[in-house]
């Protein structure tokens, strides 16, 4: 006998509460530095990215260190930089497209990170022997970390080491609470120079919240029972979000409308007969035996 599969999304509990991103909506030179292109981006080749991974690591811990080092920060012990943006700048100038380099999990992932090792660290600190537990301290928070980030969909690698360190570094550890509004701090500065340079010819970020689109269906959808065999369609309370999470790579059709990829390419003819079987679907809902004359919708993705 197989064994269950548990599977847990947070995103269908959430993403039902998240706006639809209007990034769109902003002057073009704006948008197109927070991401948003009306078409997909031709690559520029290895060469380029090697370049432009260079410049943005160095641009973004250059920038970093030179706030790190003001003096009202100096007064708090702030180290020159903490090292898990060194790491990070790698995914965020070079990775680019990866979900975890995306701002939902350089910005939530660290924040987690933070809070998780401090917390652990200063339970620990209870501990008479505390340097000789901190080996310990270190595992400890950085198992809780990756498990919240899982949970929470904001997987950061690494966050991992800004947990371990909060357990394991003295200089960190010293700064105890302190490390969260610098970790924070760190990572926004690096967020936003990623927008800056990454999207001088590549496109950067991908999404803010989630590849899935946001928007809500139209109308109630409805089951039917039809020849015994049942046909699921999607519910007044779920989102389309729900239905193409994951999917990406896939042409989806339903009575409203057609959602594609936005790298795929469609001619007229292909257009058309995607129109068709979406009437056709249309009809079987409705009952009609007319063809609905709409025009084929195509969802564009707005980033979110």
């Amino acid at each position: 006998m197989a064994s269950p599969v548990f599977d847990f999304d947070v995103d269908r509990y959430i993403n039902h509460f998240v706006p639809r991103s209007r990034i769109y909506m902003l002057p073009k030179p704006i948008s197109w530095f927070l991401g948003y292109r009306a078409e997909r981006n031709r690559p520029i080749g290895s060469v380029l990215v090697w370049w432009w991974a260079f410049f943005g690591a160095f641009c973004s811990i250059l920038v970093i260190e030179a706030v790190f080092q003001t003096e009202r920060l100096k007064m708090e012990k702030t180290p020159l930089v903490i090292a898990s943006l060194g790491a990070a700048a790698i995914l965020e100038f070079h990775t680019i497209d990866s979900p975890l380099a995306q701002p939902r999990n350089c910005l939530l992932g660290q924040l987690l990170a933070a809070v998780i090792g401090v917390s652990i660290t200063k339970l620990f600190q209870l501990n008479s022997n505390f340097e000789n537990l901190r080996w310990i301290a270190g595992a400890l928070s950085v198992g809780i970390t990756s498990s919240a980030m899982g949970f929470t969909k904001t997987v950061h690698p690494p966050a991992g080491a800004t947990a371990l360190l909060a357990a394991t570094s003295k200089d960190i550890t010293e700064l105890g609470w302190f490390l969260i509004p610098l970790i924070l701090l760190g990572s926004s500065l690096m967020l936003a120079v990623a927008c800056i340079i990454n999207n001088i010819q590549r496109q950067f970020p991908v999404y803010w919240w989630t590849p899935a689109d946001l928007s809500r269906p139209k109308q109630n959808a409805i089951e039917k029972q039809k020849g015994g065999s049942k046909i699921d369609v999607i519910d007044g309370e779920s989102s389309w979000s729900d239905h193409v999470e994951g999917k990406e790579s896939r042409i989806l059709i339903d009575d409203q409308r057609i959602t594609i990829p936005d790298w795929v390419a469609l001619d007229a003819e292909e257009n058309a007969m995607l129109e068709i079987l979406r009437s056709k679907l249309q009809k079987g809902l409705n009952g009609t035996s007319s063809r609905d004359t709409d025009e084929t919708r195509v969802m564009p993705r707005h980033d979110n």
